[in-house]
């Protein structure tokens, strides 16, 4: 490195770069060319944690020359963390408009099958309409069937966050394409280490306790059912909504409680160290995330309470509803309601 640069052994500089957020080198790519060493320690950092929103997606599936060719096979060599940002990914958009991006995520996919080293797998598809994040859904916005490969068949990814807020996880052009992606998260119990999921809306499916799938894997479960601040004026929409059978409804019930009594059910058999634990606006406007190995919420200091005037509050000003005697609480009958 040159004289101005820090005398620091390499493992120091691997620290710090580790730290850096996994879009400095992608916005200024002449950060990683300061000197042949400063090259040859920041370039797997860079590749490791590249950003892949449609554009760059679109150029790595399309483009063939030999600069592009020497790029998938260094991500190949590289690549542990796949970061697929598809904010603003809808026709309309005039930055990604362009890009065929349902198309390029199955080709994709089917690049990823060599990538071996693969560990961790993040998918966001936030809100289409930056400027009213309360947007009604657009089905074309990201098809669930383009979701389905990365969820279900990349064998040695052990790390799956899913952040799909933009979207519903039941969508399709047509009936006949309609997904339902629920269904698709409970087999992932069986192989990854960490699930993490962040939907607009979900049911029981998705951590119903299945023994005859076998003995888990995953240690640690984090379901967010808290959006973000949409609106002031409906409070719900902050809040994600059970599944309908009826993927057009727009009738809004809670699945807190059916999420909780699954997790409660899962924690036994996950594996050690584990966790499980839900994320969710609670009566009061705050945000509060409930641990299923103690059964208490703690509030969220950092995030500001919004009041819930147009929410009714349980009686007992409790997250969850008070379980009543005369109903049966078995989950099979929670999911067919």
């Amino acid at each position: 490195m040159d004289s101005q640069t820090p005398r620091l052994p390499p493992e120091i500089w691997l620290i710090i770069l580790e730290m850096l957020p996994a879009s400095f080198f992608q916005k200024n790519l002449r950060c990683l060319t300061v000197s042949k060493q400063w090259y040859d320690l920041a370039y797997p950092s860079f590749y490791s944690r590249i950003e892949f929103t449609p554009r760059v997606i679109s150029r790595l599936v399309s483009r063939q020359s030999r600069r592009f060719n020497r790029s998938r096979a260094k991500l190949r060599e590289t690549l542990r963390c796949l970061n697929i940002v598809l904010d603003g990914m809808g026709k309309s958009d005039p930055k990604n408009g362009c890009f065929d991006t349902v198309l390029n995520l199955g080709r994709l996919y089917a690049m990823l099958l060599d990538f071996k080293d693969l560990q961790a797998v993040s998918i966001q598809a936030r809100w289409q309409n930056k400027k009213w994040k309360a947007d009604p859904l657009q089905a074309d916005y990201l098809p669930m069937r383009a979701i389905v490969p990365f969820v279900s068949f990349l064998e040695n990814v052990k790390i799956l966050d899913l952040d799909l807020r933009g979207t519903s996880v039941i969508n399709g052009v047509t009936s006949d394409d309609q997904v339902h992606l629920c269904p698709f998260f409970r087999p992932l119990l069986n192989k990854l280490d960490v699930l993490r999921l962040r939907v607009r809306c979900i049911c029981a499916l998705a951590v119903l306790d299945m023994p005859d799938m076998g003995p888990l894997t995953v240690r640690e479960i984090t379901i967010n059912l808290y959006l973000g601040e949409i609106s002031k004026h409906n409070p719900k929409l902050n809040s994600t909504r059970r599944c309908s059978r009826a993927p057009n409804s727009w009738e809004w019930k809670s699945p807190v409680d059916e999420i909780r009594a699954s997790l409660q059910i899962l924690l036994p058999i996950m594996v050690e160290p584990k966790r499980a634990q839900m994320i969710h606006l609670a009566p009061t406007g705050e945000v509060h995330t409930w641990n299923a190995a103690t059964d208490i919420c703690v509030p969220d200091t950092t995030k500001k309470a919004i009041p819930l005037r147009s929410c009714k509050e349980t009686k007992s000003g409790s997250c969850f509803a008070e379980p009543n005697p005369s109903e049966d609480s078995n989950l099979d009958e929670i999911v067919l309601i």
